[in-house]
C-alpha cells in the first residue's frame, strides 16, 4: 500500500503485530493480534499467537557491549541496529506462521525496539555530567523498523517514546495508556503491576477517565535479578527459573536496608529508570558487595528478589492507597512467573487480592508485545497513545514515526 492509511484505520478487525525487547536484552517478545472495537467498552483484543525469539548469547552480549558507554562505537551500534532488527523480523514472520496466516495477512506492525539508552528528565537531581537540571530527556531504541518492513511486507510503527520526551514527558511508561483501555471496569478500581526488566504500576480508578489513571516505573524488575543469576554462574544461565535459585537464599537484612537507600525510590511520579541505574553495573555493585560482607550469592540474590518485591509494594503504599481502595492487583511481565518474587510480593501487599494477567485475556509474557500492537494502530488512526498524567508530557500525543511497507 502507498502512504494513505485511512482505509487502514479503518478496518475492523484489524491484523497487528506487536514486537518489544525489554531492558532484560534476552530476547523478542512477538504477538499477533486481531483488534476490533473503537471505544473502551468495546475495545477487543484476540491472541492470535505469541512467540518469544530469543537473542543468542553472542548477540546478547554484544547489546550489552553497545548498552555501555565506555565500550561502544558507532559502528557496533550502526551494525547491531540492523541485527537487531533482522531478528524483530524473524520473530514476527515465526509468529505470522504460528497462526498459519501468511505475511501479506498482516495489516500493520508496532515495534518498540530495543531500548540502548533511557535518559528522562531529572528536573529534581540534575545531570551527571553537568549538575544541572534537565528539562527535557532523551531515549534510543534500535532495531531498524525498515527492516522489518522490508521482510514482513506490512507498514511499520516505531519509535514510540521519543514525541513524549520532546513535549517534556519521560517517554515511559506508555503500556498504562493499553492497560486503560483493556483494563479499566466500571465498578472495580485495579492496581496493574508489570514486571519485565523494570517493574511498573498503573492505577485504574473504578470508572476513570484517561486523565484520571496514575502510572510510573516503581523500580528493578527483573533486570538486578537476571544479572545475579548470569555473575554466579558466568554467563551458564540467564535467569532464575521459577524463583528456585533464591527460594534457597536468606535475605541480608544490611545489603536490604542499603539497597532500600537508592535515591530513584524517594522520588514522586512521574518518574521512569532503566538499566542507567539499575542494569548490570548496579548488579556488579551488589554482587562484589555481598562477597566483600562474605555473603553467599544465593543469599544476594534472595535479597535483591525481596528487593524487587519491596521496592513495587512502598510504592503502591505510598503513592496509590491515598487515592483510595483497590479492588484488584493484576500482574504481568516475566516476573510473574518467579514463584519466590511473587510469595514475597502477595505477603507486601497484604489483603489486596492479587491475580495474573492471563485470568483478563491478557498473556502475563505478552502484554507488553500486546500493547504495542494497540499503540501502532492507535497511531494509524491519529490519536495519541500516552497519557500525560503517567509521564509528565505537555499534553496527549500521536506517538511513533511510521515506516511503509
Amino acid at each position: 500500500m502507498g502512504l494513505n492509511f485511512t482505509d487502514l484505520a479503518k478496518k475492523d478487525p484489524i491484523k497487528v503485530i506487536g514486537l518489544i525487547s525489554g531492558t532484560s536484552c534476552d530476547g523478542v517478545d512477538a504477538a499477533l493480534c486481531s483488534i476490533s472495537g473503537d471505544e473502551t467498552a468495546t475495545f477487543k483484543v484476540e491472541v492470535l499467537a505469541f512467540e518469544t525469539e530469543s537473542y543468542s548469547p553472542q548477540l546478547q552480549k554484544k547489546l550489552l557491549e553497545v548498552c555501555d558507554t565506555k565500550a561502544c562505537n558507532p559502528d557496533e551500534l550502526c551494525r547491531t541496529n540492523f541485527r537487531v532488527g533482522e531478528t524483530f523480523a524473524r520473530a514476527a514472520a515465526q509468529i505470522v506462521e504460528k497462526a498459519k496466516l501468511k505475511n501479506s495477512d498482516v495489516d500493520l506492525v508496532g515495534t518498540h525496539g530495543q531500548t540502548i539508552a533511557h535518559l528522562p528528565p531529572r528536573t529534581d537531581i540534575g545531570s551527571k555530567a553537568t549538575g544541572m537540571a534537565v528539562k527535557y530527556g532523551s531515549t534510543l531504541q534500535i532495531g531498524e523498523p525498515a527492516v522489518i518492513a522490508e521482510r514482513i511486507g506490512a507498514p511499520v510503527v516505531s519509535n514510540f517514546r521519543t514525541r513524549d520526551m520532546a513535549a517534556g514527558g519521560q517517554g515511559a511508561p506508555l503500556v498504562p495508556y493499553v492497560d486503560y483501555l483493556l483494563l479499566a471496569h466500571p465498578q472495580k478500581t485495579r492496581a496493574v503491576i508489570n514486571i519485565g526488566g523494570i517493574s511498573n504500576i498503573t492505577y485504574l480508578p473504578k470508572g476513570c477517565k484517561p486523565e484520571q489513571v496514575m502510572a510510573f516505573d516503581s523500580g528493578p524488575g527483573n533486570m538486578i535479578i537476571d544479572a545475579m543469576i548470569q555473575l554466579m554462574t558466568q554467563g551458564k544461565e540467564r535467569y532464575d527459573k521459577n524463583g528456585e535459585r533464591a527460594a534457597q537464599g536468606h535475605v541480608d537484612g544490611y545489603i536490604l536496608s542499603k539497597l532500600l537507600q537508592h535515591p530513584f525510590l524517594a522520588m514522586e511520579p512521574p518518574k521512569s529508570t532503566g538499566r542507567e541505574e539499575f542494569g548490570q553495573e548496579y548488579a556488579k555493585h551488589i554482587y562484589q558487595w555481598g562477597i566483600t560482607r562474605s555473603v553467599v550469592p544465593t543469599d544476594t540474590l534472595r535479597t535483591v528478589t525481596d528487593f524487587t518485591a519491596i521496592t513495587l509494594a512502598e510504592a503502591y503504599k505510598k503513592h496509590l492507597l491515598k487515592l483510595g481502595k483497590v479492588d484488584e492487583v493484576i500482574v504481568s511481565g516475566g516476573g510473574a512467573l518467579n514463584k519466590t518474587l511473587m510469595t514475597r510480593l502477595k505477603k507486601e501487599f497484604g489483603e489486596a487480592p492479587i491475580g495474573i494477567s492471563d485470568d483478563y485475556g491478557l498473556p502475563m509474557k505478552g502484554k507488553e508485545a500486546i500493547a504495542f500492537a494497540v499503540l501502532a494502530l492507535e497511531t494509524i488512526r491519529g490519536r495519541p497513545g500516552n497519557l500525560a498524567a503517567a509521564t509528565g508530557a505537555a499534553g496527549p500525543r500521536i506517538l511513533g514515526q511510521i515506516t511503509p511497507a
